[in-house]
């Protein structure tokens, strides 16, 4: 099992797609492998998980 952090950021999303949306569909590709999610600053998001 190998811990992995992904980032998610506002800026580098396309005008019109939102952050909520490409990590809820992050956090169900990965399912029970999330460990936690926290925000960092106003558009930065850090999902930790396993593989």
């Amino acid at each position: 099992m190998i811990h992995k952090i992904r980032y998610f950021e506002t800026k580098q999303l396309s005008q019109g797609v939102y952050l909520q949306d490409v990590v809820n569909d992050f956090l169900a590709e990965k399912g029970d492998n999330i460990i936690a999610v926290h925000p960092v600053m106003d558009n930065t998001l850090i999902v930790h998980y396993t593989e």
